[in-house]
């Protein structure tokens, strides 16, 4: 290997939180308002070097209103260290420059921990000069080693010394996706995306598709699967892609049937609706969830929301094939947090992007399709693309995903279910519009869209 290339610097952006974050998943080490301390997958940090750049991110949070959604500053890799799991790695880090206040650019990192050298997606190299002319224009002397003539010219092709982390390793949200597919201009954007009730969080059991719809055709431009906490992230840090979505299908149940919710509440369900209750069940612990949902099916069964009933779907209360039980828990809070850039129908009426409780099950039902493995997932991916109405193409390697990968399909179906909410009019119903002499119940209950 050349001297000079041992010596070049990369540069990174990296999302993170603070010890005392409710929203974090480790235990990251903070002085004086800059991370020192960041425990990241070893996958990653086998990639970096010591001197390398790191734009630290600090993503949405009610506890730190100042930092929420700035950038914090510079940082330099100062130490890479074993941690007590061999899938994880210490990052030290030192302060190169801090901002203050944390600068704004009304743009973020789409990745948890993303490498921004020259040949690399176009957004985040640009995102990250921003950050760099910013520390420059604020009075920061970067050494030579880091300025652009001492890092090189970089391409997109791996390093001769780096290997490559295995694709079920990384971070949820850090996987390397193909490019996406060019997105016709006047296309309009849908989401759709299975959920896990797995207490492991197992990654290929929670998909997001993203379908485009343009002259009355669906195509899929995106199709991940990210993980139950790598969903999350992305609803609560949509990149430029979701931001332009109109509505985005969930396949698990927003509500849980009256009784059981009652239960749950110890009393009547509360007049301030959907979102009391909501934020009751985010303080539960799953133990304590599960032992009173445990116990309520064996004193009165399994009844059925309203939806429940209009949908043909199994109570949200079931615990096998699925285990709904624990996708309404883990979605339930999830949706509870504050989400000010969506609107959850039909318990919100604003306008805006919307989040919509979908039966991907349902829809393949209605379409003729069920179990019978990949075959029958070749047969259904046939006949979507024959519909008169709304019909959906996948190319490859998306198609590729939906026939290994039942969950996969599941996605685009929920993505469809939401194109067809809300080009038909759906979502813009109220309840009372939505059942006849049941606009109550459907407050606390819900609805399931996009079915017809």
């Amino acid at each position: 290997m050349r001297s000079d290339e041992i010596r070049r610097r990369s540069r990174w952006m990296m999302r993170a939180q603070e010890w005392d974050e409710p929203r974090a998943r480790y235990p990251n080490v903070w002085h004086d308002d800059m991370p020192v301390h960041v425990l990241a997958y070893d996958t990653v940090v086998s990639r970096m070097r010591l001197g390398d750049l790191v734009a630290v991110y600090y993503p949405s949070t009610q506890r730190h209103r100042v930092r929420s959604e700035r950038f914090l500053g510079l940082s330099r890799v100062v130490g890479l260290r074993r941690a007590h799991d061999p899938a994880y790695a210490w990052l030290d880090l030192e302060t190169a420059h801090r901002f203050d206040p944390p600068l704004d650019l009304k743009e973020s990192p789409r990745r948890v921990v993303l490498c921004c050298d020259p040949g690399w997606p176009a957004r985040e190299v640009e995102l990250f000069h921003k950050v760099w002319d910013a520390a420059v224009a604020a009075g920061w002397e970067p050494t030579p080693e880091e300025t652009e003539e001492g890092a090189g010219p970089r391409t997109s092709e791996p390093r001769a010394d780096v290997t490559e982390p295995a694709p079920a390793t990384p971070e949820p949200s850090e996987e390397v996706q193909p490019e996406p597919r060019p997105i016709p201009p006047d296309a309009r954007l849908f989401g759709g995306a299975v959920y896990s009730g797995d207490r492991k969080d197992p990654r290929d059991s929670s998909w997001l598709a993203v379908v485009a719809l343009h002259d009355d055709r669906l195509e899929v431009v995106r199709l991940e699967a990210t993980g139950r906490h790598g969903l999350h992230g992305l609803l609560r840090d949509p990149d430029e892609t979701l931001m332009r979505t109109e509505g985005i299908g969930l396949g698990f149940p927003f509500s849980l049937p009256g009784p059981f919710a009652e239960k749950l509440l110890g009393g009547p369900f509360p007049e301030e609706g959907w979102w009391a209750f909501a934020r009751h069940v985010e303080k539960l612990s799953l133990p304590e969830y599960l032992i009173a949902l445990q116990d309520f099916r064996d004193a009165e069964g399994e009844p059925l929301r309203l939806t429940d009933e209009t949908a043909g779907a199994p109570s949200p209360l079931r615990r096998s094939g699925p285990d709904l039980g624990s996708r309404a828990y883990h979605g339930i809070k999830m949706i509870a947090e504050e989400r000010s850039r969506y609107a959850i129908r039909p318990f919100e009426q604003a306008q805006g992007r919307l989040l919509l409780e979908v039966y991907p099950e349902g829809a393949l039902q209605r379409l003729g399709g069920g179990g019978g493995g990949g075959a029958r997932r070749d047969e259904l991916i046939e006949s979507l693309g024959k519909l008169e109405s709304m019909p959906v193409t996948i190319e490859n390697p998306l198609l590729r995903k939906c026939r290994s990968r039942p969950e996969a399909l599941g996605a685009v179906l929920a993505a469809r279910c939401a194109a067809i909410a809300v080009v038909s009019g759906e979502t813009d119903k109220s309840p009372e519009d939505l059942g006849a002499g049941e606009a109550d119940r459907i407050r606390r209950e819900g609805w399931t869209y996009g079915l017809a």
